[in-house]
């Protein structure tokens, strides 16, 4: 009988201020780590020591040693199969960690501190704590920061890491006594659905610390059918069959209820596609949606959430004067009332913002240095880790991330739905310079445009597209708030029956859908 091959494990001491930095090179290879001594952190998460912590799903990460007390750290990593016979006869190999002397981890520790020390001189104005006319509004606003940069600069990462500090400093100081306040998080960038779908952006307000497990569910997780069960372990067949190839046993995730993904409330907005550029009116609406949404949000939260200001993520291509996306800064700047620009990157970039934001003198410009470690994912990856989120949005995992949902196949009559997209789809009608002088487009990219669904293209429109189930109910409230409004939810098309004119949706929930008018973006995914 064959006895499989031990996971391969090794030990790293990680000097003060160094880090150790891993990539999961394959959908198919996980990590386990173990703090062994000292302190260590992943992206601002604290290790415990003793407690074993995984990463699957092409993962990249660092454990950093902050030095606490001039100590470092001890870990040990074990490399683990997903699939043992997606990878027979491949043993797998720890080549991808090293030890990183020059880290900029201690960089983003010192602007969190010196964050801290805004939110500590935040103060709101006389007039808006006692609403008399005779006092002065001499308010002291808390940071609002907005991150710029070019793609692969690791802005999304520095975020994670401000929140978490701040939050872990937030909970040491209220302890058992008062709930901790939370910290008010917006992405803008609509490639990464954050908290639900690719193709959204939205806002959110949370207390908690956020772990690194996987790609998918980064800031936290909205359960969309409630709350999830945990995984099943591998069937004895899987093992048996992995001992007998001589290969080690698939990997069973650690029960770690803290590295979790915690559940987070987020007000979604559905763009619809992946790159704000594609309707960029339908965009800039979005974008002033989410704006009023996170000073609702702030305004209602209590005064230890407005002093810890709002962070604001935005995506790369805002850093290329080409396409707009300086206009799109300073859109956002005005929209959020931003005084800190975080610049994470070349000094050029630093050079371009300062002169951006020469005329705007509440604006606080500061360059971040890159991360060694930070890297651009190529577009396969990118697609990879889009379907990842999107099929955790549905059916929950990555085991190590969450736990396991139970979507619902749900058949509806086409007359008991309306599917419409905002604007008409790209290359669908000629741009304005080749319209006749004095003429104009009737359809506005702002405007709801129906889909036919007994017409000849109706099944190439619609199967496997992800479709928004806006908050907003068009017969009630009108168009524009279906346009620019939040969403409940999202469904999938994975059916559509022209003679029995019946659709099939997969649905977070059971029963009659919640709206008659879905939203159709550009996104499609196939349930693999």
């Amino acid at each position: 009988m064959a006895t499989h091959a031990p996971h391969p494990t090794r030990r790293f001491s990680i000097p003060p201020t160094h880090e150790l930095r891993f990539e999961l090179e394959s959908p198919t290879d996980a990590l386990s780590l173990k703090l062994v001594g000292g302190h260590a952190e992943v992206f601002g998460c604290e290790l415990v020591p003793g407690l074993e912590y995984g990463f699957s799903h092409e993962q990249r990460a660092a454990v950093w040693a902050p030095g606490l007390n001039g100590e470092g750290a001890e870990v040990e990593m074990s490399l683990h199969f997903l699939n043992t016979a997606a990878r027979q006869g491949d043993r797998g190999a720890l080549d991808s960690v090293y030890v990183a002397s020059e880290s900029a981890l201690s960089t983003y520790f010192n602007l969190h501190l010196a964050l801290t020390r805004l939110r500590l001189l935040a103060r709101p104005s006389s007039f808006a704590l006692t609403r008399d006319l005779s006092q002065p509004d001499d308010e002291v606003a808390p940071p609002r920061v907005l991150i710029v940069g070019e793609r692969g600069v690791g802005k999304t990462t520095l975020l994670k890491m401000l929140v978490n500090w701040r939050n872990r400093a937030e909970r040491a100081v209220c302890g058992a006594a008062k709930p901790a306040s939370g910290v008010t998080i917006v992405n803008l960038d609509p490639s990464e659905g954050m908290w639900t779908m690719p193709g959204s952006i939205g806002v959110a307000s949370t207390s908690a610390v956020l772990p690194t497990t996987t790609p998918a569910a980064p800031f936290g997780t909205s359960f969309s059918s409630g709350p999830p069960v945990p995984f099943p372990p591998p069937t004895a067949s899987t093992s048996s069959a992995a001992a007998a190839a001589d290969q080690p046993p698939p990997y069973v995730p650690p029960v770690n209820s803290d590295a979790y993904a915690p559940l987070v409330d987020p007000l979604v907005f559905f763009a619809g596609h992946l790159s704000a550029n594609v309707n960029l009116p339908h965009y800039e609406l979005l974008l002033q949606s989410v704006a009023d949404a996170a000073k609702k949000k702030v305004d209602e939260a209590g005064m230890g959430s407005w002093k810890a200001g709002w962070m604001v993520d935005t995506p790369g291509e805002w850093a290329e004067k080409k396409g707009g996306g300086w206009e799109r800064i300073k859109a956002a700047v005005r929209a959020f009332e931003i005084n800190t620009l975080l610049v994470v990157g070349s000094e050029r970039s630093y050079v371009e913002m300062t002169k951006l934001m020469n005329t705007n003198k509440t604006v606080t410009v500061v360059r971040v240095p890159k991360s060694d470690g930070a890297s651009d994912l190529d577009l396969s990856t990118q697609a990879r880790l889009q379907a990842l989120q999107t099929r955790s949005y549905f059916y929950g995992g990555p085991p190590l991330t969450q736990g396991l949902l139970s979507p619902f196949s749900i058949i509806v009559k086409l007359s008991d739905l309306r599917i419409v997209r905002v604007g008409e789809p790209a290359g669908a009608h000629a741009p304005t310079s080749a319209l006749p002088l004095g003429a104009t487009r009737l359809t506005r990219d702002t405007e709801l445009v129906e889909v036919d669904l007994e017409g000849p293209r109706a099944a190439n429109e619609v199967v496997n597209r992800i479709l928004a189930v806006p908050m907003a109910e068009e017969e009630r409230d009108g168009q524009e708030k279906v346009v620019k409004g939040p969403v409940m939810g999202f469904v999938w098309v994975s059916a559509l029956d022209k003679e029995k004119k019946k659709i099939t949706l997969l649905s977070p929930l059971p029963g009659r859908l919640p709206r008659k008018t879905l939203v159709l973006g550009g996104l499609d995914w196939v349930d693999a």
